[in-house]
């Protein structure tokens, strides 16, 4: 958008702007103010749709004032994308851990795995394997930084609820960005056909692949993703591939990750402990042992769990 500097009263708009002078050989130089969109596999629609709707607010005569305008419907369709991209970030974690397990495991404990993953539904854990519970973090950055929606995330579930009493709980941090050509990438759509061909190579049943189906479907339903394996080719979002750059399991009882806990907490009497929403840094190395390093070594050990 050629002209002066854009005030924004969003900060997520703000934080999406960028004012720059361009340079182009040959021709004079000009001042524009650029906006970054989430998720490139949308530009094309949501920046057509902007554009329209600037024009239709005059950013022909006034720019800043079709930018006014304009702004809410901006600050819309960025948090939109966000969100999805969220999903897609999230999901595509969850799966490359359950590829690794079922790839890794005997036809034996296929079903238990596939069975083991409640990431699908709001639970308290995205896997539980009798009384292993684990988390799994997913993230576009370069290091172990992930929001967690409260202290149950990151502590032992010591009390049985729906479910066995935790002995160990897991924190799987798993590093992904957007594949700008290599071969080694992922996607949603393959990581999902790997973990049905383990399934049939099993033996289970259709029953149980439509429930993974199923599952899948509600995934991130309610904030509006959802995938569907049947209409994958469609859906641009979830199709989009990605390399992973570190995959790492926490032990979260080690007294050196040092991270908010219950206790810390329940002792401020006039805080909701339920209400705790707070970012975590953890380290690349914590100790030798902690975290364990790579896709197939985090499947194996969380494997021995089950001999």
């Amino acid at each position: 958008m050629a002209g002066p500097e854009l005030i924004s009263t969003s900060a997520a708009v703000r934080e999406a702007l960028e004012f720059r002078t361009v340079h182009r050989e040959g021709q004079p130089s000009f001042d524009a103010n650029r906006l970054a969109l989430p998720v490139p596999t949308h530009f094309d629609q949501v920046a057509a749709f902007i554009c329209t709707e600037l024009l239709r607010s005059g950013a022909d005569t006034s720019l800043a004032g079709a930018f006014a305008a304009t702004e809410p419907i901006i600050e819309l369709a960025i948090e939109r994308l966000l969100v999805l991209d969220r999903i897609v970030v999230g999901l595509l974690g969850e799966l490359l851990l359950l590829e690794a397990l079922c790839r890794r495991s005997t036809p034996t404990h296929v079903a238990q795995l596939v069975e083991s993953w409640d990431g699908w539904r709001r639970s308290s854990r995205d896997f539980t394997l009798g009384s292993l519970g684990i988390e799994v973090k997913t993230t576009a950055g370069n290091t172990s930084s992930h929001i967690v929606e409260g202290v149950h995330q990151v502590e032992r579930n010591t009390i049985a609820m729906d479910g066995d009493a935790e002995d160990r709980l897991l924190l799987v941090s798993i590093g992904v960005q957007a594949n700008t050509g290599e071969t080694n990438s992922v996607t949603i759509p393959g990581l999902v056909d790997r973990i049905l061909g383990r399934m049939v190579d099993a033996g289970m049943d259709e029953t149980a692949v439509g429930a993974f189906l199923s599952h899948l479907a509600e995934y991130g339903r309610d904030s509006g993703g959802g995938y569907d394996h049947k209409e994958r080719t469609s859906n641009a979002a979830f199709s989009k591939s990605f390399l992973t750059t570190f995959f790492r399991a926490y032990d979260m009882a080690d007294d050196a990750i040092q991270v908010l806990r219950r206790q810390d907490v329940t002792v401020r009497a006039h805080v909701d402990v339920g209400s705790v929403k707070f970012r975590i840094d953890l380290p690349a190395a914590v100790s030798a042992e902690n975290p364990m390093v790579g896709a197939n070594q985090v499947a194996l050990a969380i494997l021995d769990e089950l001999a």
